[in-house]
């Protein structure tokens, strides 16, 4: 079963969509006063877990995105 581009499209925008999330959250939680920032300088926020699978869904959703173009353009 090969999945059409548009398929692919849709999978690839949740991808973006949740990783996004992931990546704005701690964010948004930090400027309504919900979480505290971490020290400067202390670099937890590249080594949080939520970091990384938002990057890592953000990839996906862009190598998805580009495999359903390739096939809209029949490479």
């Amino acid at each position: 079963m090969a999945l059409t581009p548009e398929t692919l499209s849709l999978i690839a925008l949740g991808l973006g969509i949740a990783g996004f999330a992931c990546l704005a959250g701690p964010v948004i939680l930090r400027l309504t006063g919900r979480a505290q920032a971490e020290p400067p300088g202390s670099g937890k926020s590249l080594r949080s877990p939520l970091w990384w699978a938002g990057f890592l869904l953000t990839v996906a959703a862009i190598f998805l995105q580009r495999i359903a173009s390739q096939q809209v353009a029949g490479g």
